[in-house]
């Protein structure tokens, strides 16, 4: 697996993103994309590109904003607003500050799901390619452990979880409920290089990868979440 970060300048207002990203691939030494190569997409640059910026004023006005876009609304606390949003755990519905101008904060983008398929479509005939997959991406904490991890918000062109159950172990044992989360994994190792701050890498390819990890059926965020009842961190 190889990781290749796509440094950037800032996205301009109405600037077409597609173009954008041409722009700054066509600056890295690989020229190119090959098969078998998954692109990360900062769910932030997509939320710019389609004007999806509120102005606030104060904590109240962020906090309106967070409860109009979460889905629910888990828990209240130290200033934060614990949500579900399209299925995922995440804090102030993907809500954030950083990276925008004082007085405005960044929306989590509409449409992720239709805009991850018409960019991997794009790409594929741009490039001939027959493995291709598109992931948005978000960062988010996990229990008990400091740090954000990546995950991803749609995807297409890839399976988003691979189911492990009725495969064995090194010991003949049949799997019974083990699946892997290849979006949120892929996702958190692009975060290494995408970072949090000033870095202005909005693009990661992620190449040489296996090519059962890709598909042509169409994906949803519904394939990577669970039920309360089979959340083990859900208490009632």
């Amino acid at each position: 697996m190889n990781i290749v970060p796509l440094k950037t300048r800032i996205l301009k207002k109405g600037e077409d993103i597609f173009t954008f990203f041409l722009e700054y691939l066509h600056n890295t030494p690989s020229k190119k994309i090959q098969d078998n190569t998954v692109l990360v997409i900062s769910s932030k640059i997509v939320a710019v590109h389609q004007g999806r910026i509120m102005k606030i004023e104060n904590i109240e006005d962020f906090r309106r904003a967070v409860f109009a876009e979460a889905d629910e609304i888990l828990v209240d606390k130290n200033k934060f607003l614990l949500t579900v949003k399209n299925g995922v755990v995440i804090a102030n519905a993907g809500i954030d500050q950083s990276n925008s101008k004082d007085g405005e904060v960044i929306l989590w983008p509409e449409n992720i799901q239709e805009f991850a398929d018409e960019y991997t479509q794009k790409i594929k005939e741009r490039y001939g390619l027959k493995n291709f997959g598109v992931i948005i991406s978000d960062s988010r904490v996990t229990m008990r452990r400091r740090g954000t991890v990546g995950v991803g918000i749609a995807w297409s062109g890839i399976w988003g979880v691979k189911d492990e159950r009725g495969t064995k172990d090194l010991f003949g044992r049949e799997l019974e409920v083990s699946t892997v989360n290849i979006a949120d994994n892929l996702v958190s190792s692009a975060e290494i290089v995408m970072g949090q701050a000033a870095e202005c890498t909005p693009f990661v390819l992620i190449e040489n990868l296996d090519n059962t990890l890709f598909t042509d059926v169409q994906q949803t965020h519904e394939s990577a979440e669970i039920s309360k009842e089979e959340d083990l961190f859900y208490r009632k």
